[in-house]
Parts: C-alpha cells; structure tokens; sequence
C-alpha cells in the first residue's frame, strides 16, 4: 500500500510526530498490580486510595516484573486526614505484572507515567479453609471415592507458585496473554466455531427452523459418550439404556423432533472384535451390543434424528456404522476454504473492534476462485499467501487462532499489517507443531 504524499512539509513533519507517538504508546506495557489486602482493611476502603497507591509505584525504583514486593512508604498529602492508615499499611504483598516482558525485568522506567485505576489495579485476600474433598458416590452399598478437591481462590496453598516458576520460553506470559484474549473476545461475543461437533449443531439448528410447520417444538440431546461407561461391573449397558429410555420418552410427543448427537461415538461403539482380541473387559462388548440395540429402538421413530461424530473411524463397530444412513469424512480444508474461514475470522475481529477497518475490502471467494491472482487486490493476495500456510490445519485449528493472535498484540486496535503477520506466525507455529507431531 502507497502513502499519498503531501504538499506541506509542516503537514508531513506533524504526521511523522503523530505516528511516531502512536508507536511509542503502543509499545507502553500493559501493567498490571496484584495487592494482598491487610486481613482487617476492607476492599473498599483501598480501593479509595487507589491515587495514593499510584503515587506510592510511581516513587520506587526496585519493583521487577512478575516479583512481589513488599509494602513500602510514601510520601502523603498535605491535607490527608491523621486517622488514614498509612498506604504502606493496607496491604502485605504486592506484584506488578505485564505479559509484554520477561520475569524479573526492571519496571521502573514505565511507572513514572502509571496510573492506578479499578482496571489495573487488584486487591484480594487469602483464602485459608484448605481443600475441600467432592466424592463421587456409587452403588447405594459402595464406599464413596474422592472424585476431585476444591479450593477457595485465592488461597494460601497457592500463593507464590507462579512466579517461582522459571522457564527459558515465554510460556507464562503466553498462557496470560491468551487467557485474557480469549475473555476479550467472550465479552464480544465472538463465539466461532468449526468442529463437526458444531457442524451436527448448525446442523440441527436450521433443520429445526425448517421443520417448525411440521414439529411444532424441537430438542437437542448431546450425549456425552465417556460418561456413559461405569466403574461398576455390566453398569454402562444399564446406563445406555436409561440414557435411550430419556430419548424415548421425548420421542413419544409426535410435535416435537428430537436431534440426539453421539460426540465421540467411539467410547461407546468400539469395534467389538478389537475388543475381543485386546483382552478388553467384557463391559466394553456389552455397551456396543446396548448402544445397537437401542439405536434400533429409537429408528422406529419419525421424529428422531440421530448424528454421531468420530476421530476413529476405523475402530468403530461395523454394525454400527452399517446403520448409519450416511457416512461422510471431513477433511481438512481446501486453499479455498481456509480463505474464506480466515477471512471470516479477520473481518468477526474488524466487527468487535480489535482490527483496523479498511476501505479496500477482502475479495468474495468467487472472485478467488476465478480471477488470476495478479488481478486481485493486493490485501486479497495477502491473505492468501497465509491462507497457502495454513494447508492441514483444521477447521477448529483456524477457529483458535483470533484469540491466539489477539493474545500476542500489544495494541489495543490491530493494524491489518499487524493482523495478518501475527496470523501467517500463529499458522507457522501451528503446523510446524502439527509437523512434528506426525513424525513421533
């Protein structure tokens, strides 16, 4: 892209000036400060010193990156009141954090201009109840087994683990980075998604749309496979049959069509000859002969549409996949759609504002398809030079990569520069990880 030149070299001078200090803003660490809160100062109360608390970073010289620190004197007002607690006296620790720099990095240099707000400034208090032990209980006669422990964050089991771990990579500060991308995007509502899983819901969405003269209702039954298999000895064959017995009973009102969406199909229908000769137990070989027998059941049904979705094709049950009316693999995408889908993505980010809006405009996927490159626009031809590094990966692979992108920027608002170079790393990233997993 050509910048227009002007005819005024004050015009020019100011326009360098202008940019340049849109460069040096962007590059400011995002900063955020972690106070643990005095156990008899209320949250409150701090969060009415929240001027002082800048005052008292913008005096320090010895605060590092991702390194607690403890409370330290400041200077006070003139005309604050004697009966204010000291600010050195409101909390116990403190920890200042930007995922723009490396553990331990000097800060100094970046608090003279910082600012206490209620959006980068935290206060919390330590949680000291311990774990409390969640049981998972059986058979009425059985002994309950500790399924899982919660704890109350934060806690004080917890307290100190982040920032003692050291690693050569980023990868702190990326997972953070992500995190907090990927609340961005939620806040926004942007919820893509391009999984079979989600192609069985689209799926189910419209035909219920569709359908609505002749059912006047419709339902959506996922079923969650794994869940399905028990501990207990013949227990998962009973539990396929109560979870059909459900799909029955909805089944029984002729106004409603009832979707039921086996994710995972494998946990349930493996290939029972496999099962025989692997030495599996002999709950895995009745579950399949329930899940067929109940399948059955339920064919009967009008109103009664079952999908199925698996990443083991090859090991589901023959009989199984002998009822499936339709069987159909889905690939990883072509040149095309990978364009399409990451231009889906780029223009869902220039949507909720994360991405510069441009007057020249991705072209139409016809036009991809049958134009000569040369004759598209260049930010079309851009795209498709990242489109050609993306071959291999998947639909939900794309899906990930907003937030990824999102999570490595340091600006608020990307340039579509910015964007596509953080795409095209993100995509390398992806398949040469892809690559390196296929070869072990």
């Amino acid at each position: 892209m050509t910048e227009v030149e002007t005819s005024s070299n004050c015009s020019s001078t100011n326009s360098s000036r202008s940019t340049e200090e849109k460069q040096g803003k962007s590059q400011m660490p995002k900063i955020q400060l972690e106070l643990r809160l005095n156990r008899k100062i209320a949250k409150s109360v701090a969060e009415g010193r929240l001027e002082e608390i800048g005052k008292m970073l913008r005096s320090t010289n010895k605060v590092l990156n991702w390194k607690s620190f403890l409370p330290f004197k400041a200077s006070r007002d003139g005309d604050s009141e004697e009966s204010e607690l000291e600010i050195e006296d409101l909390f116990e620790e403190g920890m200042l954090g930007t995922t723009q720099m490396t553990d331990g990095a000097p800060l100094t240099e970046f608090l003279h201009d910082f600012s206490a707000t209620s959006s980068n400034v935290h206060f919390y208090k330590l949680n000291d109840d311990g774990p409390l032990s969640q049981n998972l209980s059986g058979n009425d006669d059985s002994e309950e087994i500790v399924g899982s422990q919660l704890w109350q964050l934060p806690c004080v089991e917890f307290e100190h683990i982040y920032e003692n771990l050291i690693y050569d990579s980023h990868l702190k500060n990326e997972l953070m980075s992500y995190v907090y991308s990927l609340i961005h995007f939620s806040d926004r509502g942007d919820h893509q998604e391009r999984g079979k899983t989600s192609l069985c819901k689209g799926l189910a969405q419209h035909l219920s749309i569709r359908l609505n003269n002749r059912y006047s209702h419709s339902v959506f039954v996922e079923i969650h496979s794994h869940s399905l298999f028990s501990k207990w000895f013949s227990e998962s064959g009973k539990l396929i049959h109560r979870m059909f017995d459900q799909i029955d009973e909805l089944a029984e009102d002729k106004k409603c069509m009832v979707f039921v969406l086996i994710d995972e199909v494998e946990s349930l229908g493996m290939s029972r000859e496999g099962s025989s000769s692997r030495s599996e137990p002999a709950d895995a070989i009745r579950a399949v002969n329930a899940l067929l027998t109940q399948i059955d059941r339920v064919r009967r049904r009008q109103n009664v549409l079952i999908l199925c979705t698996s990443n083991l094709e090859k090991c589901l049950d023959g009989a199984l996949v002998d009822r499936a009316d339709m069987v159909r693999h889905v690939g990883v995408p072509s040149l095309f759609a990978l364009y399409t889908m990451l231009r889906s993505c780029i223009e869902e980010m220039q949507r909720i504002g994360v991405v510069e809006e441009l007057v020249e405009e991705f072209s139409p996927i016809d036009d991809v398809i049958t134009r000569d490159l040369e004759d598209l626009p260049p930010i079309t031809q851009e795209l498709l030079k990242v489109a050609r590094l993306a071959r291999g990966l998947s639909g939900r692979a794309i899906s990930m990569l907003p937030t990824l992108v999102f999570s490595r920027s340091t600006e608020e608002v990307l340039p579509m520069s910015t964007c596509l170079r953080l795409f095209q790393e993100a995509i390398t990233e992806k398949t040469e990880r892809l690559k390196n997993s296929k070869q072990h």
